[in-house]
């Protein structure tokens, strides 16, 4: 017979197996974040960036230079280029920038829920696993009860700060065939 004495000891059971469960899974470890090319961060941590860093070659695919050492210089420039842009927000989405990495940042408390409700991917270093979590981001139901327009909304910043931190960078204007900003005499 299920008692309320019985059903609260099953509920602490299972709240405590479910954080055993969640202490012992194994969260994927936050890529190392890059230098910051003599950049003092203002908003972004070492976990965000090490997330960007792992981003923005998804994100940008053929648009970076291809040349191994010139790519790593532009991914840490759009670093540099996001923290700038963020750091020029107003606070309300500073604070929403802050929330959106937090589930980015899988390591945090309890992280295997958020990350099973967002597709957050489990390995940074898979650039296929990234490019189905952003594109799973990107085609979000925006009437979804669990996370509504979030998702959709959250694909849009991380594709639009990284785009304007990188064709905002002087080096991105070759591939684009901008000749830069008209010289006013």
């Amino acid at each position: 017979m299920l008692t309320r004495r019985n059903l609260f000891k099953l509920g602490a059971v299972s709240g405590v197996t479910l954080l055993a469960i969640e202490t012992f899974h194994a969260s994927p470890e936050i890529p190392p974040a890059p230098d910051g090319l003599g950049h003092s961060f203002e908003i972004l941590t070492p976990e965000d960036r090490g997330v960007l860093s792992k981003l923005t070659p998804v994100i940008l695919a053929e648009a970076l230079p291809e040349s191994t050492e010139d790519r790593e210089l532009a991914v840490k420039e759009v670093i540099v280029g996001w923290d700038i842009a963020v750091s020029g927000l107003p606070p309300l989405t500073q604070h929403e920038i802050r929330k959106l990495f937090s589930v980015l940042d899988s390591n945090f408390m309890l992280s295997l829920t958020p990350r099973l409700l967002t597709g957050v991917p489990g390995a940074w270093d898979d650039p296929s696993e990234i490019e189905f979590f952003l594109n799973t981001w990107r085609l979000s139901d925006p009437e979804s009860l669990l996370t509504g327009n979030e998702l959709r909304v959250g694909y849009m910043g991380m594709v639009e700060i990284t785009m304007a931190s990188w064709y905002a960078n002087k080096r991105s204007w070759d591939f684009c065939g901008y000749a830069g900003p008209p010289v006013l005499y």
